[in-house]
């Protein structure tokens, strides 16, 4: 079989602007189910992390043109979280999770806000703007609901950064090398809004010297801040005096965080290091606790723009991000030495499609998209040429594009709108024609998915999980019908509301399989026959694909590969149990995959089958890694494979990643085992099976096996020389692996010294 590898896909990863956690660090508590990281860019689009099962891209808040996110925050008062985020405007926006839309768009009435912060009891905002006022925002009404509270005691200098004490005092530093605190008591108390201290830094002699962050240790009552002068001092938060100053930085300290227990600091900035600080406490030598510089470490090559931290109970992480654009991951409580990771640029939904018909390659970013085609080898050395380039008018970021199998359609979405395109080709050019219909547009308000099939066939899944099935013809593009999804299912509940997070059609255009981030897999039809749910993962399934024989291929967030018959089960006999849904190649073997498999570090990014309809080989790709499954062959329980045992199911516990895979109901009651669930008399059916019955089942196969003859046939293969990875899909006689050419950052803004050995 020939790999083509195409590395001329000029995809560019944006610069990360804003981190946050949806969850404050609770050392002694396990993580909540529901915890979440926000990730901002600069092109304005925001990333959602779950950091359990290796952490997993779950889905994108789009951006739009010129509105780069330069902070974020959460907010939480025993309820679901709510993120909110600024961007270089006066107006603070609060996003639904849900419809993935701003749920709120508020403006403060003041300057450009530079920064925002949460109060520890979530019903307050304070953000700081350019016009050197601090306006406190009332967001105790429920989501959507942003409500003027107070701006405080102006003054003249911009606010660069912002942090609450408890509900009673906000700190702010400022762009005159000053740190400012606000009192913002209870409504009608004395003073409310007032300026009560001001603080200085060190002044530079040669320029303005700016307070980039601060942070605030509510238990010893002290104040961090990091400046434009490279200095990270402690502040006395009652006196408003000085009580230490590092100057270990060589450039700006951008971003200051601290841990739980409020004993260790990190800083970071221009000069790409992160420094750590420690609180050395009272001893028979020293009368009082003190700070002290620990270590630095360099984990980025350029700019360190942004860092959160999270701390619970078997995890402990320190995340840093900027120019660099990937997410760096290290430890917090053994940062000096212990191990780190870096989540790949490309760790999300491929933002590259393939032709093969036509020997296209489609890639889309922002507000463009791009369309390669692949020559044949000519002699000359010229692989590829850019056929055609479509730039959109509308600001908003393209959410997805889909391509027919006959190149002759092509479907740009955005949350705004849906475009279609008629596609001609003539000696190796790609003329591009928009169809326009007013009745479309105006019943399309946008989507979060588009997907063309057949030659004239157009799915469309809206932000509000509505799916339309659409029929294109050279005059019009007619509605021909709304799938209807099993409502009783919704009941079943996700942290962030029931999205659905992937949409695939059988190889027979005959059904949609969804699936949600809450499990449930639905089977709807595209013939008018009744909806169904086919089963519920105990987690999240990532990715899907059909098979040549129309089965149901899922990628589970914890890496499972499953098999099943799309079959309504009202067409079954009632002794069928829950693994008769699934095949036997599924039966046998997605209890005993490979190790290297399950403890991939790096996210499956997608799946796809053989071109040829008589292989059985299934590929799963990742950002740095290619493998294949033959689901004609039986995986062997042996030491090669690493699955004689239970091992294979534990990942390293580094504190890197939240630990446990156990999945929460509605109720907050643990689901587990082999058992069904009953909902408005639908049948959900689990998967999970006891570690008893996996072990017997092992132990069965293992004696089975030492009387047949093994097959030279691999039934399973991995990769790692293709890097890192944008999409791959059947391809001719083969397959083709898009890959981006470099990862080759921009020049640094400071330059360290090299040292010579």
């Amino acid at each position: 079989m020939d790999i083509h590898r195409a590395r001329f896909v000029d995809y560019s990863p944006h610069t990360i602007t804003a981190m946050a956690f949806s969850h404050k660090s609770q050392a002694d508590a396990a993580a909540p189910a529901n915890l979440r990281l926000a990730v901002g860019r600069s092109n304005g689009d925001i990333e959602v992390w779950n950091p359990r099962h290796g952490w997993t891209h779950e889905l994108t808040l789009y951006g739009a043109r010129g509105r780069s996110i330069e902070g974020l925050c959460w907010a939480s008062d025993d309820q679901v979280p709510r993120l909110f985020s600024i961007g270089g405007s006066t107006v603070v926006t609060e996003w639904d999770m849900t419809t993935q839309k701003p749920a709120a768009n508020y403006d403060c009435n003041a300057g450009i806000i530079w920064s925002i912060d949460s109060s520890a009891s979530g019903k307050n905002l304070a953000v700081g703007c350019d016009d050197g006022s601090v306006v406190i925002i009332d967001i105790s009404g429920g989501p959507g609901s942003l409500e003027h509270s107070l701006v405080c005691q102006r003054q003249d200098s911009r606010v660069l950064s912002v942090c609450w004490y408890e509900d009673e005092l906000v700190v702010g530093g400022c762009a005159d090398a000053r740190l400012r605190c606000w009192a913002t008591g209870a409504v009608g108390s004395t003073g409310r809004g007032r300026l009560i201290g001001t603080m200085r830094v060190d002044k530079s002699k040669t320029e303005s010297t700016l307070v980039w962050s601060v942070q605030v240790l509510p238990e010893s009552r002290q104040i961090v801040s990091g400046d434009s002068t490279g200095s990270v001092k402690f502040w006395d938060l009652n006196q408003h005096t000085l009580i230490q100053s590092f100057k270990v930085h060589d450039a700006d300290v951008l971003c200051v965080v601290r841990d739980a227990s409020e004993s260790k600091i990190f800083s970071a900035g221009v000069d790409r290091k992160i420094h750590q600080f420690q609180l050395i406490k009272p001893s028979s030598s020293t009368k009082s606790s003190k700070w002290v510089h620990i270590n630095s470490r360099l984990l980025h090559s350029n700019d360190v723009r942004t860092m959160a931290v999270y701390e619970a109970r078997g995890c402990n992480f320190l995340l840093s991000g900027g120019v660099e654009k990937s997410i760096v991951i290290s430890s917090v409580s053994h940062f000096h030495d212990g191990r780190y990771r870096k989540l790949s640029v490309t760790q999300q939904r491929p933002n590259v499609t393939v032709n093969e018909d036509q020997k296209l390659i489609v890639m889309w970013q922002d507000q463009t998209v791009k369309v390669w085609k692949v020559l044949n080898e000519d002699g000359t050395g010229k692989t590829h040429k850019l056929v055609s380039k479509l730039s959109l008018a509308d600001d908003e970021n393209i959410t997805h594009v889909s391509i027919n199998d006959e190149a002759s359609l092509l479907a740009v979405s955005t949350l705004t709108s849906v475009k279609l395109f008629h596609l001609t080709h003539d000696n190796k050019k790609v003329t591009v024609q928009k169809i326009r219909d007013t009745n479309f547009d105006s019943l399309v308000d946008g989507a979060k998915q588009v997907v063309l099939y057949s030659a004239d066939k157009l799915l469309i899944l809206t932000a509000d999980n509505e799916i339309y099935n659409f029929r294109i013809s050279e005059e019009s593009i007619e509605l021909e019908s709304e799938l209807e999804t099993h409502e009783s299912a919704n009941s079943i509940k996700h942290p962030y509301g029931n999205n659905i997070n992937n949409i695939v059609i059988s190889q027979d255009n005959s059904q949609v399989v969804i699936s949600r981030f809450n499990g449930l897999v639905e089977v709807l039809s595209l013939k008018g026959e009744e909806s169904f749910v086919l089963t519920k993962l105990s987690s999240c399934p990532h990715i899907m694909c059909f098979s040549h024989s129309n089965t149901l291929l899922v990628v589970t967030d914890e890496n499972k590969l499953y098999e099943f018959y799309v079959r309504n089960k009202k067409t079954t006999t009632k002794a069928t149990n829950t693994v008769s849904l699934l095949t036997p190649w599924s039966k046998r073997n997605s209890e005993f995959l490979p190790k290297q498999f399950l403890t991939l570090e790096d996210k499956p990014h997608g799946m796809f089958i053989d071109q040829d309809s008589t292989s059985k080989r299934v590929w799963i790709y990742g950002s740095n890694w290619l493998s294949f499954f033959d689901l004609s062959e039986n995986i062997p329980i042996n030491k090669q494979y690493q699955n004689m045992s239970n091992s294979n199911r534990k990942r390293d516990r580094d504190g890197l990643q939240v630990q446990g895979s156990t999945v929460e109901d509605e109720n907050n009651q643990e689901i587990d085992g082999n058992i069904n669930i009953l909902e408005d008399n639908v049948e959900i059916l689990e998967l999970s099976l006891k570690q008893s019955q996996i072990d017997s089942l092992r132990e069965k196969i293992q004696s089975d096996e030492q009387t047949l003859n093994t097959s030279d046939t691999k039934p399973f293969w991995m990769t790692s020389k293709y890097r890192p990875i944008l999409s791959a899909r059947s391809f001719l006689d083969g397959i083709i692996v898009v890959e981006l050419p470099s990862l080759v950052s921009s020049t640094p803004a400071f330059d360290l010294p090299k040292l010579k050995v």
